[in-house]
């Protein structure tokens, strides 16, 4: 009875259809990569302008060319599937010029897509850190019970689709991510992120994407707070010293003068879903090995 019971889990696992909504994005491809390889069916659902090249070069994965706004998209999106990786969203700085496109794709878009979904099926919803706003001066670690606030409105959005999520009715879970880190050379922004002097807690996108493979064997509904890790926890100005110093890059970063809603994160709780495979000083390494490559070093 029992290896009849575990062969059932074990196959109804493997037969899984997962849907990944902003597929074609750098961690939505991730996803689907690592979903792909450990035998679940992927179905990747993205704008069809965006570029699709990556998720062409995984196998087993289907490409649905769509708009998170379009109902009609949406519920063909969610037909078959058993679970939902919920990941398409306008980002900042776009939100924060655009209220009512960001209202329209993060909030409606999230509604929409709850709506679609059959009973019993598990979303999987990518929230952020920035819900709970500024705690510079509070004291860290931030836990997933701290008060959330609209401190923008990429936040707004994330803490309304949250409730949208919570009160479905469907199981899920929800992942307050850290900002995320790719092992690329990037060029800086105008303006950087966070103080030179602030409290920040990056992840790695890679640890990012098995985060959120890793939630579709949750059985209970959980909200976690997903980030690098103890390594990762250091200043603003020594996170960019040491991204460029690795690659061998000279930057002259421009820091603002007000903090920001980033911090250092309690989690403790989501640590168990054995995510948090790539310490600091190994994504310094993989830097390390891109500047060598493309001879900045």
């Amino acid at each position: 009875m029992r290896l009849a019971l575990l062969y059932t889990t074990l196959f109804s696992e493997y037969c899984m259809k997962v849907l990944i909504t902003g597929g074609a994005g750098r961690l939505g491809c991730e996803v689907a990569k690592i979903c792909a390889h450990e035998g679940f069916s992927v179905r990747a659902f993205d704008l069809p302008r965006v570029n699709w090249a990556p998720l062409e070069a995984i196998d087993g994965v289907e490409l649905f060319k769509g708009d998170i706004t379009d109902e009609k998209n949406v519920q063909k999106a969610c037909m078959g599937v058993d679970a939902v990786i919920h990941l398409a969203a306008l980002l900042p700085p776009k939100t924060e010029t655009s209220p009512d496109l960001t209202n329209r794709i993060n909030v409606e878009g999230t509604r929409s897509l709850i709506q679609s979904m059959k009973h019993n099926t598990r979303i999987i919803f990518t929230s952020s850190i920035a819900t709970y706003g500024v705690t510079a001066a509070e004291t860290p670690p931030i836990k997933e019970t701290h008060k959330q606030t609209a401190y923008s409105n990429y936040a707004d959005s994330k803490i309304k689709s949250e409730k949208i999520v919570k009160e479905s009715g469907l199981p899920y879970t929800v992942l307050r991510i850290a900002p995320i880190s790719v092992a690329d050379l990037l060029e800086l922004p105008e303006t950087v992120a966070y103080r030179s002097d602030q409290r920040i807690e990056c992840i790695y996108v890679e640890d990012a994407a098995y985060a959120l493979y890793a939630c579709m064997r949750e059985r209970e509904n959980q909200v976690y707070n997903i980030g690098g890790g103890e390594t990762w926890q250091m200043t603003g100005g020594e996170y960019i010293k040491r991204f460029y110093d690795a690659l061998g890059v000279e930057v002259e970063p421009n820091y603002p003068k007000e903090y920001t809603a980033v911090d250092w994160y309690d989690t403790s709780k989501s640590r168990r879903l054995g995510y948090q495979r790539t310490n600091f000083n190994l994504f310094e390494r993989k830097l390390i090995a891109i500047g060598e490559e493309m001879e900045l070093r």
